[in-house]
């Protein structure tokens, strides 16, 4: 996360080197922060764009940080209840976790599978006191990972901000930019194509 804070401060520093006149690198400027190419324009659209960006930015970094605060919560959980004093580095130990009862069931059911490459070390070993704590976990561990792939979906809206504000600058710098569309049904399914012309 530091190393994208980093580039993106970057590119912003190089980008305002090349960028003395108005409206010249707008698509870069977009491209860098959705709604600094429209500013060139004096465009309202701007002020939509930096918005969009702001939100997203929370928004990650807001499920980031619920994601980090139920990992924490999940090991205090599973060292409470499953005695867990040691853990790899990885998510395939906290998944087996949720799916088995203990150490024990983990190391028979590999053994049984022929896999024993997947057997953890004897210092990463657990037992669960309860099946209900067992099964408390596993929500845990699920609804800490639709939370970390919930951030990813906003990283999606980023990229989908920035190729809307590209579209955009293009379209204020060329005001008869033109958008067709085409649809046909095909075997199967359909075929739906998208053009734009500048």
């Amino acid at each position: 996360m530091k190393k994208l804070f980093r580039t993106l401060i970057l590119l912003t520093l190089i980008t305002s080197l090349f960028a003395q006149e108005a409206p010249k690198n707008t698509v870069l400027k977009s491209i860098i922060l959705p709604g600094w190419g429209e500013l060139s324009y004096k465009s309202n659209s701007a002020y939509i764009f930096l918005g969009t960006e702001a939100a997203l930015w929370l928004g990650f970094a807001g499920l980031r940080y619920s994601g980090h605060v139920q990992n924490l919560d999940m090991i205090n959980y599973a060292r409470l209840h499953a005695g867990v004093t040691d853990y790899p580095a990885g998510n395939d130990y906290w998944s087996d976790l949720g799916d088995f009862m203990s150490y024990a069931e983990h190391e028979e059911e590999m053994l049984e599978n022929r896999t024993p490459e997947k057997i953890y070390n004897t210092n990463y070993q657990w037992e669960w006191d309860t099946n209900d704590n067992l099964l408390t976990f596993e929500r845990m561990f699920r609804n800490k990972e639709l939370t970390l792939l919930s951030s990813e979906f906003v990283l999606t809206g980023m990229i989908v901000n920035r190729i809307a504000s590209v579209i955009n600058v293009r379209y204020l710098k060329n005001k008869n930019m033109s958008l067709g569309a085409f649809a046909a049904p095909v075997n199967g399914g359909a075929m739906m194509q998208v053009s734009l012309n500048f």
